[in-house]
């Protein structure tokens, strides 16, 4: 029984041995550090009213391998060299050409909440050809991600009709300036659009007549349904009611008439107080003067769980204002079918 032990073990070892030498020629798995740094669009679009001064993207990294094990979903590394990354407009509807809306393109990252690059004087080299829509931005080392803001004419979009064709920019990144070894590459799947959102449809910001004794009581009980504090609210706590249909969500602001302090970049400021509602845009008809919306998002519990709110229905734009007809869903129960009159 010994002997047969011995064999069976010599045989192992032989065979574990032969594995051994095979593997010598097999790869590694990669580690985050082999695959390249990616530099994208933050966000694929953005819009804004008509009489806008200008326009902006983000350019950033996609988020890499954490090996401290703090960042699961991975994190942000900086580059250790600059980077030009160069970028084109590829499609406009609406005008003749880029030319005519665009004015000037700087870039800038931010350094903290109350400084930029522009502040510190460090020139991003943007380079920017209005008539053949091409451009260059210097993404310099060391930086998590940078803006470049398009200024433009902000009489060239503006006026008193409702326009029913899309007026739009498309922007793409279309190839990198590296220094030889730098192992970065750019998602050239995904691309920017900015739209031009018309003021005489539903998007901008819209009033609520908190003095209408009528109005209030639906605005609180249509969002109160969703909040505890506009529920309890009165009349005379409130100094406005403003709804905003923006690019891709709807906010609900109410300011109220106390006031806080809060510390701004030059210092301590007296504020109102605000009680805010913020939420996806889901579905909403645009280009018209009437049609359906849809709108949703998510409130936190007391238990860290969170539990989502929708708001659906319709609206109709006349010279009386925006007429909006809402109905919400929240934790299991809906409200009634609520009108509110809205005008900017």
């Amino acid at each position: 029984m010994k002997s047969i032990r011995l064999i069976v073990t010599s045989f192992l070892l032989v065979l574990a041995a032969g594995c051994d030498k095979k593997n010598d020629d097999l790869v590694k798995p990669g580690t985050g550090d082999n695959f390249p740094q990616v530099i994208k669009f933050d966000d694929e679009g953005d819009g804004d009213a008509e009489d806008a001064d200008e326009f902006s993207f983000k350019l950033v990294l996609n988020d890499r391998y954490d090996a401290t094990g703090e960042n699961p979903g991975g994190k942000i590394i900086p580059l250790t060299e600059d980077v030009t990354v160069n970028f084109k407009i590829t499609e406009w509807e609406g005008f003749d050409n880029p030319s005519d809306y665009i004015r000037e393109v700087t870039g800038f990252y931010e350094i903290d909440d109350c400084t930029t690059s522009l502040d510190e004087g460090t020139d991003l080299n943007v380079v920017f050809d209005a008539a053949t829509g091409t451009g260059s931005v210097r993404f310099p080392k060391g930086v998590e991600e940078i803006e470049i803001a398009f200024a433009t004419d902000e009489d060239f979009f503006n006026d008193n009709t409702l326009n029913t064709e899309e007026r739009s920019i498309t922007l793409e990144i279309t190839g990198l300036t590296t220094v030889a070894g730098q192992n970065v590459t750019f998602n050239k799947a995904r691309q920017f659009k900015y739209e031009v959102l018309d003021d005489e449809a539903v998007h901008g910001d819209w009033e609520v007549d908190h003095e209408d004794s009528a109005q209030f009581v639906l605005f609180t009980r249509l969002f109160g349904h969703i909040n505890e504090d506009i529920a309890s609210l009165s009349a005379d706590d409130v100094e406005k009611i403003e709804i905003s249909i923006e690019y891709n969500e709807v906010k609900v602001l109410v300011e109220l008439k106390e006031m806080e302090e809060i510390e701004e970049c030059d210092g301590p400021e007296m504020v109102n107080k605000v009680i805010e509602i913020e939420a996806d845009l889901e579905d909403l008809s645009t280009l018209t003067n009437e049609g359906d919306i849809e709108f949703a998002g998510e409130i936190e519990q007391e238990d860290g769980s969170v539990k989502e709110f929708v708001y659906k229905g319709g609206f109709a734009i006349s010279s009386d204002g925006l007429t909006v007809t809402l109905t919400g869903e929240y934790d299991d129960e809906e409200t009634d079918e609520i009108v509110l009159l809205l005008k900017k």
